[in-house]
Parts: structure tokens; C-alpha cells; sequence
């Protein structure tokens, strides 16, 4: 059974970028933090996750092939990178990919989520898996907007 849990944890990440960092000036995004780099890197990186994870989904889906592990690679996602492009304009695409995989998960029957006819990394725990990576990165995200 598709666990709501996880796929309102997925919304969650959504719903904190559309609050908490979309409304913020440009110029606040792209200023360095403590920790180095900027929190629009920081969501960039998110952005660059989730094209990933929706994309392997999306083959794991369609063809029964394993889901790698996505949130691992740090190079970006060739054909998304635009220097130009604001903050605003990175978190609609994270959003898009993100509903694309929602749509994906709202779609697969029952036993899917926990198949291991594609190895032993279930979709159930390969979104739990997700759902961390997703409140790691915010937490990247929305911690230096916090001190600022």
C-alpha cells in the first residue's frame, strides 16, 4: 500500500521551498553562508536530486531496473544548468520533477512498493530514502535564511 506518510513528506519539501525560500530577494539566495557556497547552490543541488530520482523512478517503472542511489552524484544535470536563471526559476523545476515522481508513486499498484523483483531496495525504501535527502538539503536551505 503506497505509504501517505512518505508522499506527504515529499509535498512537505515542495511546500517549505514555495515558503520559506521563494519568497526571499534574489540577491540573499546567491550571498555566501558560514558553510561556504550559497543556498541557491544548495538548492540547486536538490533541483539536480530530484531530476535524477524522477528519472530513475520513471526507468524502474517502466523497465523493472533497480533505482541507483542519485542524491550520491554532486555533478549537475546537463541541459538544466543557467546561471541566469533566478532562484524562483529552480524551484519550478524542482517542483515539476517532483510532481512527476508523485505522479509516478500515486500510479503504482500496491505490491509495487514493496517488489524486490528489482533488487532488494524497494520503492518504499528507496523514498524514505529520498525524504531524508530532502530534509538534509532544506535543512542546507533554510538554516543560513534563518540567521539572515
Amino acid at each position: 500500500m503506497p505509504d501517505q506518510e512518505l508522499i506527504d513528506g515529499l509535498v512537505a519539501t515542495y511546500r517549505t521551498l514555495n515558503l520559506q525560500v521563494r519568497p526571499q530577494p534574489e540577491e540573499k539566495l546567491r550571498a555566501a553562508t558560514d558553510a561556504g557556497g550559497t543556498v541557491r547552490d544548495a538548492l540547486r543541488r536538490l533541483r539536480d536530486d530530484e531530476l535524477r530520482f524522477s528519472q530513475a523512478l520513471k526507468v524502474r517503472v517502466t523497465t523493472g531496473q533497480p533505482i541507483p542511489e542519485v542524491a550520491e552524484d554532486e555533478k549537475g544535470v546537463i541541459g538544466s544548468e543557467s546561471d541566469d536563471d533566478t532562484t524562483a526559476a529552480l524551484i519550478a523545476q524542482f517542483g515539476t520533477a517532483r510532481e512527476s515522481t508523485l505522479a509516478m508513486l500515486r500510479g503504482l499498484p500496491d505490491p509495487e512498493w514493496d517488489s524486490t523483483d528489482a533488487g532488494p531496495r524497494t520503492i518504499r525504501l528507496v523514498i524514505r530514502d529520498l525524504v531524508a535527502n530532502d530534509q538534509r538539503r532544506l535543512q542546507a536551505i533554510t538554516a543560513p535564511l534563518a540567521g539572515r
